[in-house]
């Protein structure tokens, strides 16, 4: 019973996201701008999620044991990295049509914030997406989002104390931006970390 209810509950995740993925590439294709914006690629990230979700989905919940697992072993590497970079595009692209300044930051310093993001997109993105090697119920989840909440407050503290203390010394307002977005982001990832360490023992 508790298997059962278990994938029942993942399929329904599945087709959340799939569907909030289908409204998502339905909204770049109508936004005026979006579809013609920065070479189309906020249109063709949406529809590589849109594709790759649902695999990469489907392989971790169906084909982790035996041969055919250990040969698309390769596939849902890629898929999964993939399905990282999608998730820090369309984080870009909310910034982009809310019209907030700090997607010019997500733009402008993609490879520094793209590493940094990687550490929260595994263990807190990929759970939530379902993604993950472990499945987390509702209620693990639930955890995972208070401590990663509780980690991201006090990174964003602890940005703010060192901003204060040190932000002249450091210069320019960009490189004060990118250290407290750091401290923000390295919090979060520690906060989920802790939480599913809770959750194993």
């Amino acid at each position: 019973m508790g298997k059962s209810s278990s994938e029942s509950r993942s399929f329904l995740r599945l087709f959340f996201w799939e569907g909030m993925a289908v409204a998502g590439f339905l909204h770049v294709h109508i936004h005026p701008i979006a579809n013609q914006f920065w070479d189309l690629n906020f249109f063709y990230n949406a529809l590589f999620f849109l594709l790759a979700y649902p695999i990469l989905y489907v392989y971790r919940w169906k084909f982790t044991d035996g041969c055919l697992s250990t040969i698309l072993w390769p596939l849902s590497f890629l898929l999964s990295w993939g399905l990282g970079v999608s998730c820090y595009l369309w984080m870009t692209y909310i910034l982009f049509v809310t019209g907030s300044p700090y997607y010019f930051a997500m733009m402008n310093h993609a490879v520094i914030l793209g590493f940094l993001f990687a550490f929260i997109y595994f263990p807190l993105i990929q759970p939530i997406l379902g993604t993950s090697k472990n499945y987390y119920s509702l209620g693990s989840l639930v955890g995972v989002l208070f401590y990663s909440a509780l980690g991201c407050f006090l990174g964003f503290l602890l940005g703010q104390f060192v901003d204060h203390k040190f932000g002249t010394s450091i210069g320019l307002d960009s490189r004060r931006f990118l250290l407290w977005l750091a401290l923000i982001l390295i919090g979060t990832a520690i906060g989920a970390l802790v939480a599913k360490r809770a959750e194993k023992s």
